[in-house]
């Protein structure tokens, strides 16, 4: 699943489009990785009602994830 969201955005964040790291060895520090790392990210929250399926899921750094999630 990681690999098809990752093609079909081309490698970029959803939410900024800043390219993402492919994997922890494309990235100098631990601690940028912990920021820029891609996660999975509903694209409508499981809290409003949103379905647990692949067809609502994006990739986004872990930072801009947690930035979505206290909007």
């Amino acid at each position: 699943m990681f690999q098809r969201l990752w093609q079909a955005q081309g490698g970029k964040c959803a939410l900024c489009g800043k390219p993402m790291p492919s994997t922890r060895f494309a990235v100098g520090h631990a601690t940028v990785w912990k920021k820029q790392r891609p996660t999975f990210d509903h694209i409508h929250a499981l809290a409003r009602g949103g379905p647990d399926n692949e067809s609502n899921l994006q990739l986004a750094h872990a930072v801009c994830n947690k930035r979505k999630g206290r909007g």
